[in-house]
């Protein structure tokens, strides 16, 4: 018995020295191979710039949501019938138009936005970057900065929409940077966009995702939602081309639903663990609205004191691309997201 039990221990740590160096190996391993890295998206959301009292970017205050709205549109609501005030303000709210609904809405004032120069232009109605850099395109920016519900940390649009990002692989959106010979400094790589299949990689607490984890690329339904651009990285910074159309799919609160961004580019800090930056370009507004309201019921949006009815409008009025070859009137409005990504290797069966 003592014979046979120092055989397997023997034999153990025989296989235990046969694989160290390959562990060795593999925790010493650069995530960039064959000239590849991939990274998942953890956070996406709105880019809002921010003053710790509001003052400079809201100096009247921030916007009534519906409740307050109803309150001051319906002062004597319980003798009136549900048709002529909560389904009529449902109806709107599901039908918008571009009509005055009688309320003053408060649209940032304050010179600064985070986001790029999408137009390589700069015009009265751009924004100037903290860091000097005029001709900031970022209306969304301009209809939402005054919105409790779209403001950090606490705004329920900010905590939700990224949560969700974690916890339904509906919202799996990566990209590949291939072609790459230096991840600080390289004149032309290129990148392409694919929707993942499979849960993120996270810590214990089920709350920080962690980089190397690995995702199969979503050919069945995301093989359409597929993009591919050019690209330099510039000191660690990576810049891409527009690309001229993104379907995001984008959900909250279990509801289905995308965004769709035209003339699509990314400004990111990469190291071999994550990327941080900007995606920006222009947002179709109607989507951009509808993704909103089909996620979020009046009583969601009353949490964050938003008024779907006087948001679209806002929308309406501050578009700012892609005119309507009939009426004029813009379709899409310039934007820019805060993007976090976590480090994956990304595995195509194609």
């Amino acid at each position: 018995m003592l014979r046979r039990h120092g055989m397997e221990v023997s034999a153990a740590l025989l296989m235990l020295l046969a694989l160290a160096p390959v562990v060795q190996s593999q925790s010493g391993d650069s995530p960039l191979r064959n000239g590849k890295i991939g990274y998942a998206m953890t956070d996406l959301f709105w880019s809002v710039y921010q003053t710790p009292d509001a003052k400079e970017e809201c100096p009247r205050g921030f916007n009534d949501g519906p409740r307050e709205q109803f309150e001051q549109l319906f002062p004597e609501h319980r003798e009136m019938t549900v048709e002529a005030t909560r389904l009529s303000q449902e109806a709107q709210t599901w039908l918008p138009d571009t009509e005055s609904d009688g309320f003053e809405f408060k649209a940032v004032e304050g010179p600064y936005s985070w986001g790029l120069n999408l137009d390589d232009a700069v015009t009265e109605e751009d924004f100037e970057h903290p860091d000097g850099t005029a001709g900031i395109d970022n209306q969304v920016y301009r209809a939402v900065g005054c919105v409790i519900g779209f403001r950090g940390p606490d705004g329920v649009e900010y905590i939700f929409q990224n949560k969700a990002i974690l916890d339904e692989n509906y919202s799996r959106m990566m990209i590949e940077v291939s072609d790459v010979d230096d991840l600080y400094n390289d004149d032309s790589v290129t990148v392409t966009l694919y929707r993942g299949r499979d849960r993120l990689l996270t810590d214990a607490t089920g709350l920080n995702v962690v980089p190397g984890g690995s995702q199969r690329v979503d050919r069945q339904w995301g093989e359409s939602l597929m993009r591919q651009t050019s690209g330099s990285i510039d000191n660690g910074v990576l810049r891409t081309e527009p690309i001229d159309e993104v379907i995001i799919p984008w959900m909250n609160l279990n509801v289905p639903s995308v965004q769709i961004i035209r003339d699509l580019r990314f400004e990111l800090a990469l190291t071999p663990e994550g990327a941080t930056g900007i995606v920006a370009g222009y947002a179709d507004i109607d989507a951009w609205y509808y993704q909103l309201i089909r996620n979020d019921s009046t009583h969601h949006l009353s949490n964050g004191q938003i008024s779907g009815i006087s948001l679209y409008k806002a929308l309406r009025r501050f578009g700012d691309a892609y005119p309507d070859p009939r009426t004029g009137a813009a379709t899409a409005i310039s934007t820019a997201l805060d993007v976090k990504m976590r480090q994956v290797f990304i595995v195509d069966s194609e």
